[in-house]
C-alpha cells in the first residue's frame, strides 16, 4: 500500500521483501536475522509495537546500516526510539497514501545515499565511549554534564506526575490522589561539618527537575527522599550527589541496606 509502491516507481532496482512473507525453507528467526545484517536497507513499521520489531531494530542499529522507521498517526511511540525520526502515515484518504509514500521515497533516497552517515543510539554510544576513553578530565567533566541533561529529559519524557504543596512540595501522580508507591528510598542529611546548610531549600530544587519524587522531611537537617522507577538508579544517585553538593550526606533507607 505505501512500501511496496514507491520501490516499484522510484527504486525497483530493490527486491522488497516482507518479514513476515518470507517462503523460503529454513528458520524464519534466522532469515530474517539474516536480512536484518546483510539488506541495504530496512524499513519498521512501528505501529502495532510488536516486541520482535524492537528487537529487530536493536539489531540493524547495531550494524550501522541504514533503516527507515514509519507509524500509524497517533501511535505513541516508546521514549527509547522516540528521537529517532519516523514516517507518520494515515490511511483514510487517498491524499494520506500518496503523502506518506512522497515522505517515504525522500527518506529512501537520503538513506541510500553513499554519503549518509548513520546516526542511532548504538552508533552515539560507540562514538561515547571512544571519546571517554580518550577525554582530557574538563572533556569527561563535559560527558557527565551531558549525561545528567539526558538522565533529566529522560525522567521528564516518562514521567506522569504534576508538582503541588509548598517550598518542600511533594508530588502526586496527575491521575491518583494518594502518594504513589517509590521504587526506592534514600535518607539525606547534613554533614555534621554544616549543620546550617539549606537541606529543605536542596530538596526543593531537585523535586523542580526530577518528576516522581517527593521528600519527607523528618527535621530541619534529615528527611527522606522517595525516589521514581528510573532504568538507571546509579545515573539518579550520581545526579543527587552532584545536585547536593559537598555539604550532605546520601545512605540507603532503611540504614543498612546497600545501593
Amino acid at each position: 500500500m505505501i512500501i511496496e509502491p514507491v520501490f516499484e516507481e522510484h527504486f525497483n532496482e530493490f527486491d522488497v521483501v516482507r518479514a513476515d512473507k518470507i517462503s523460503v525453507p529454513g528458520r524464519i528467526d534466522a532469515q530474517v536475522i539474516s536480512h536484518l545484517l546483510e539488506s541495504e536497507l530496512v524499513i519498521a513499521d512501528l505501529t502495532a509495537l510488536n516486541p520482535n520489531a524492537f528487537y529487530e531494530i536493536g539489531i540493524r542499529h547495531t550494524v550501522q546500516k541504514p533503516i527507515i522507521h514509519m507509524h500509524l498517526e497517533g501511535q505513541r511511540i516508546p521514549f527509547d526510539i522516540a528521537s529517532f525520526r519516523s514516517i507518520k502515515f494515515e490511511k483514510k484518504r487517498p491524499r494520506d497514501l500518496r503523502q506518506a509514500r512522497e515522505a517515504l521515497k525522500e527518506a529512501v533516497a537520503i538513506a541510500i545515499d553513499p554519503e549518509y552517515e548513520i546516526d542511532n543510539s548504538v552508533t552515539f554510544s560507540r562514538g561515547k565511549i571512544e571519546v571517554s576513553e580518550n577525554a582530557t578530565p574538563a572533556e569527561k567533566l563535559y560527558l557527565d554534564q551531558l549525561d545528567l541533561i539526558h538522565f533529566r529529559l529522560e525522567t521528564l519524557e516518562t514521567s506522569q506526575h504534576i508538582a503541588v504543596g509548598g517550598p518542600v512540595t511533594r508530588r502526586y501522580w496527575a491521575t491518583h490522589s494518594a502518594i504513589p508507591e517509590p521504587a526506592f528510598k534514600v535518607a539525606v542529611s547534613n554533614k555534621n561539618t554544616a549543620p546550617d546548610a539549606d537541606l529543605e531549600g536542596k530538596m526543593s530544587e531537585i523535586l523542580r527537575v526530577l518528576p516522581g519524587a517527593f521528600y519527607s522531611p523528618s527535621g530541619r537537617t534529615h528527611g527522606i527522599l522517595h525516589l521514581p522507577n528510573v532504568e538507571s538508579e546509579s545515573k539518579l544517585l550520581k545526579f543527587l550527589r552532584q545536585r547536593l553538593g559537598e555539604d550532605f550526606i546520601i545512605s540507603p533507607w532503611p540504614a543498612g541496606d546497600k545501593f
